[in-house]
């Protein structure tokens, strides 16, 4: 079931999907969250940082799990993933080091999938993947393709993924990621998918025509029973 939401704007979604995830570990203070990176999510993160310190919510047992990263950058670049999930989620609500589990960004290998599948699987699964949806419709950095891998990978980076904002700073250029599998992803007890930010008409539109399509991997999100999207209607209106 997905329950389709559009908001006014960027910013009425950002508060929205923050009190969502608000609510989920207020309920569930040891919940376990995978979260995406770029654009989309960062004014949700800013205001779900905010929040959390002006309620003074507990949030000593969270566990956040990074959904996929660049690889061949140092992990401390600025273009990383984990750069991003430390200077917007990490530092700013004292995280411990062992409350984000992320995959390395240099010299990985299926140990390194092995790695953090394990670790999602010791704590019960995701309760909730926080996803967007990128501008050839990737899931992650799970690509458009003939055939998906359902579960946790090294994958090819599209073309248009290989320009993507976050990789204007890197050093070198990026050509591969790793990733969580939609398998992976659909294994979530809740999805919340963002939908925002310029230059997506196409893929939005492909997403929510409802097919499931190697082409479209967000599409694959209408297999998935708990799905909550938001979607900026002023960017992209219902309909």
């Amino acid at each position: 079931m997905q329950y389709t939401q559009y908001c006014d704007n960027y910013d009425v979604l950002s508060d929205r999907a923050s009190e969502l995830l608000i609510t989920l570990i207020q309920n569930k203070p040891d919940a376990t969250i995978c979260l995406a990176t770029g654009g989309t999510p960062l004014l949700t993160y800013r205001y779900f940082v905010e929040k959390i310190n002006q309620r003074k919510i507990d949030h000593e047992q969270v566990v956040f799990v990074k959904l996929d990263e660049w690889v061949g950058i140092p992990l401390n670049s600025p273009a990383t993933c984990e750069s991003f999930l430390q200077q917007h989620i990490v530092q700013p609500l004292g995280l411990r080091a062992e409350q984000l589990v992320g995959f390395q960004s240099e010299n990985v290998n299926e140990q390194e999938c092995e790695r953090v599948t394990e670790i999602i699987a010791s704590r019960g699964g995701l309760d909730l993947c926080l996803l967007g949806i990128g501008k050839n419709g990737h899931l992650g950095l799970n690509e458009p393709a003939e055939s998906l891998e359902p579960f946790c990978h090294i994958s090819v980076l599209d073309e248009e993924t290989r320009h993507h904002d976050m990789l204007k700073t890197a050093a070198n250029r990026v050509t591969h990621g790793i990733t969580l599998g939609l398998k992976d992803i659909l294994n979530a007890k809740e999805i919340l998918l963002l939908i925002a930010g310029e230059g997506k008409h196409d893929a939005v539109e492909n997403y929510l025509a409802a097919t499931v399509t190697t082409t479209i991997p967000a599409s694959f999100l209408w297999l998935h029973r708990n799905v909550s999207c938001l979607i900026d209607g002023s960017q992209y209106p219902d309909k």
